[in-house]
């Protein structure tokens, strides 16, 4: 019997299941087995997958972040990387069957999206970009994507294509606007003969037609304020116990962060004394945040201040979440001397890769060009510049 870390129960060891403390959709599998645990529950592993972890990287603001310099580290010899797409919003002013819903998303340069889907019954997914994503998992369930590519280049098409390959995996998907191969196995080309597709075209002509006339879709996009609640609860409560262990857990604040990350009720969530400052009420750390901020990457920094230990995660655009982990006196004087100047995670999802842990002043001086770091060195090689990539062929305001 061992004790699971998000719901306090004693279960079974074969209930147990890897958990990614820091999410992989987010770098967590470059990151080191810091950012890992087998302390956690399958329950409680799927329940953070959907709700808490999900509800962050699939809110608005999660799905922007992860586009956010996506094309710094594309390889401009080869088109061997995905790009996340950015997601729109449901359209709204497009005739659709009853029960459906279309939602548009772009693969900039590459490619116009529309994912058309059931409509979610229960409100709890419409601020997820693509609604419930455990339909995603299921063929039947994960809907058809319709795609109109927006570059002529070999380039920007395959990009475009194994971005909407990896995005859309188990959805039937459909280029509208090049000629498919038969031979290929994950697009096909749309069927007139086949009523349902011959409507989708129908959708996608529509569409087309607007853009011809000068005319704008109007999408709906719903935003959760609080998808970033949970999500910070978690990784404090979850961090404090590979740092402390089981003591940390008994604390009044543990037990608080544990609740916190359970309770869906943003009401009575509110009511828990966590300390923190989240993704909308994002904390000013000045000057710092333009030296923390790594293009295409996320910055997990734990650091001490006098009475306390906290969390910094900043996201790829700059805008901090800090998280307090502990205040509790005796776990602090606990604290292996190593942390006690900071140490500081980076994993830049584009780049396939994490480095770290490094001290915080280390990172510090790396990023004023004081003192240079070699694994920050050839990371930033890997770093390139979006004027280096093949030309889109797409005219701009300027031409």
């Amino acid at each position: 019997m061992r004790t699971c870390i998000y719901c306090g129960v004693d279960k079974p060891e074969v209930e147990f299941s890897d958990e990614h403390i820091w999410p992989d959709a987010l770098g967590g599998d470059f990151l080191p087995p810091f950012w890992r645990t087998n302390d956690v529950c399958g329950t409680c592993n799927n329940l953070s997958g959907v709700f808490v972890d999900g509800a962050f990287i699939k809110g608005f603001f999660g799905s922007a972040e992860r586009q956010y310099d996506g094309l710094d580290y594309l390889d401009p010899e080869k088109p061997s990387r995905v790009l996340p797409l950015s997601y729109l919003g449901s359209i709204q002013n497009v005739q659709m069957k009853d029960g459906e819903i279309a939602d548009f998303w772009v693969c900039a340069p590459g490619a116009n999206i529309v994912h058309i889907r059931e409509a979610s019954e229960e409100t709890t997914w419409d601020s997820y970009a693509g609604g419930d994503p455990r339909r995603q998992s299921k063929r039947s369930k994960a809907g058809r994507v319709l795609i109109a590519l927006t570059s002529a280049e070999i380039y920007w098409i395959c990009t475009a294509l194994l971005s909407v390959k990896q995005q859309f995996a188990k959805a039937e998907k459909f280029v509208t606007n090049l000629d498919v191969p038969p031979t290929w196995n994950h697009f096909k080309e749309l069927d007139r003969a086949d009523p349902k597709q011959a409507d989708d075209l129908r959708l996608m002509n529509e569409i087309e037609a607007m853009s011809a006339r000068g005319e704008r879709l109007h999408n709906t996009v719903t935003i959760s304020a609080a998808a970033d609640g949970r999500f910070l609860a978690k990784l404090a409560l979850a961090v404090g116990f590979k740092l402390f262990g089981e003591p940390f857990l008994k604390t009044s604040y543990g037990l608080d962060l544990r609740k916190a990350f359970r309770e869906a009720d943003l009401q009575k969530r509110r009511a828990i004394p966590i300390r923190g400052s989240g993704y909308l009420r994002s904390v000013d750390l000045g000057a710092l945040r333009d030296v923390l901020r790594w293009p295409g990457g996320w910055v997990l920094l734990i650091l001490r201040q006098a009475t306390s230990l906290s969390l910094i995660v900043q996201p790829p655009s700059g805008t901090s979440m800090v998280i307090q982990i502990t205040d509790d006196a005796k776990l602090l004087d606990e604290l292996s001397a190593e942390y006690r100047n900071g140490l500081a995670w980076l994993t830049v999802p584009g780049a396939l890769r994490a480095v770290g842990p490094i001290s915080y002043p280390e990172y510090i001086a790396h990023q004023l060009r004081r003192q240079s770091h070699p694994e920050l060195q050839q990371l930033e090689r890997m770093r390139g510049k979006p004027d280096r990539l093949p030309p889109t062929g797409i005219p701009t305001d300027q031409d």
